[in-house]
């Protein structure tokens, strides 16, 4: 397999390889994110850089802590938001809003610019397929109280898969698509589809349900290991937030433990997809769901299960985008990092069955 893209030891993104630039003009290149363009015009691959949490700069090269996939605040609230940073009271509503913080206006001004750029490459009127990873920077914040496991918020190995997407789709493009690619750490289906509220139900349904037949069978080999993997990774992350919050009930976490919460409620949304119904919330209980998988068929497909994308398509105006003709369809695909890491040719074929299935390409 064709190294594409340079990733670190984490699966974040670092930058393209010459292999990819024999077919892709490097277009943008700078500390927060680049963009490649293929020779024939029909693909661009926007990979991030930068970390997506908004305490996570590195001020002198210009490497700043922006969430792309997020709406872009004004001064006095990202300020007041930077305020809240510095006491690390992170509310989960802040980080799935706010595009980034800022101590001044001269801060503001330069992250604001960063994100006006970025969507310079998106929104356009040249039909084009875009590749898109706005979470595929490296996390450099140590570990803490809420954070104790920063590494995790990457949406790791990402950027090989969209840029591998990128390099194979040899269909003319008809449209400007965006294919935005995320990785989770959940155990859910291998792909979950993220409509953003701007494609029908049924059709990604019927989309789901196409790849889950024709993949069934090529990504069993590997559920075992993927069961495991996750079992590692979520365990000692459920203990910490027991032995800190003295719950695992994501009804009884406050709103100020938001991250906490949320990784419970995505660990409990992931497993009622395999009928594993908590009702206890203890340790045991979720050992003892995440054992009973073992034999059991992981799934290929879902539709919105963990994900859905719409107040993300809100935040960024996408069915506005749509109507102006600056955009003509989007989808958001969440993967499994277990099989973006252990299988990336397969995903690859998946991430780009989903995308002519959605545009009807045959």
């Amino acid at each position: 397999m064709k190294k594409l893209v340079k990733e670190d030891k984490n699966g974040a993104y670092l930058g393209m390889t010459p292999e990819f630039l024999n077919k892709f003009v490097l277009k943008e290149s700078n500390p927060n994110f680049e963009v490649g363009d293929s020779r024939d015009g029909n693909n661009r691959f926007v990979a991030v850089k930068n970390p997506r949490l908004p305490d996570d700069n590195d001020l002198n090269i210009g490497r700043y802590g922006i969430n792309f996939h997020r709406a872009k605040p004004d001064f006095e609230t990202a300020k007041a938001y930077n305020n809240e940073l510095k006491i690390l009271r992170i509310s989960q509503q802040e980080l799935t809003s706010l595009a980034f913080a800022a101590a001044t206006k001269e801060e503001y001004n330069i992250k604001s610019a960063v994100w006006d750029k970025f969507y310079t490459y998106v929104w356009g009127e040249t039909p084009q397929n875009l590749w898109i990873t706005p979470h595929s920077g490296n996390i450099n914040r140590k570990p803490d109280n809420i954070f104790p496991f920063p590494k995790l918020e990457l949406d790791a190995y990402v950027a090989g898969a969209a840029a591998r997407c990128a390099y194979n789709d040899t269909n003319p493009a008809l449209k400007r698509t965006m294919m935005s690619i995320h990785s989770h750490n959940w155990y859910s289906a291998v792909v979950d589809l993220g409509g953003f509220g701007i494609n029908a139900d049924t059709k990604l349904e019927t989309i789901a349900a196409r790849i889950e037949e024709k993949y069934t069978e090529k990504v069993q080999p590997a559920a075992e290991a993927c069961r495991q993997d996750f079992a590692a990774r979520i365990m000692p992350w459920l203990e910490i937030i027991q032995n800190r919050r003295g719950t695992l009930n994501p009804k009884k976490i406050t709103e100020e433990d938001g991250i906490a919460r949320s990784v419970v409620f995505y660990a409990t949304t992931g497993l009622r997809l395999y009928n594993k119904e908590l009702t206890r919330f203890t340790l045991k209980e979720f050992q003892d769901a995440i054992n009973s998988l073992k034999g059991t068929s992981v799934r290929v497909a879902s539709c919105q299960h963990l994900f859905s994308g719409q107040k993300i398509s809100q935040q960024l105006e996408l069915a506005s985008q749509i109507r102006r003709g600056w955009l003509d369809a989007a989808l958001q695909v969440e993967c499994m990092k277990f099989y973006l890491k252990k299988t990336p040719e397969l995903m690859t074929d998946i991430i780009l069955d989903i995308k002519h299935e959605l545009l009807k390409e045959k």
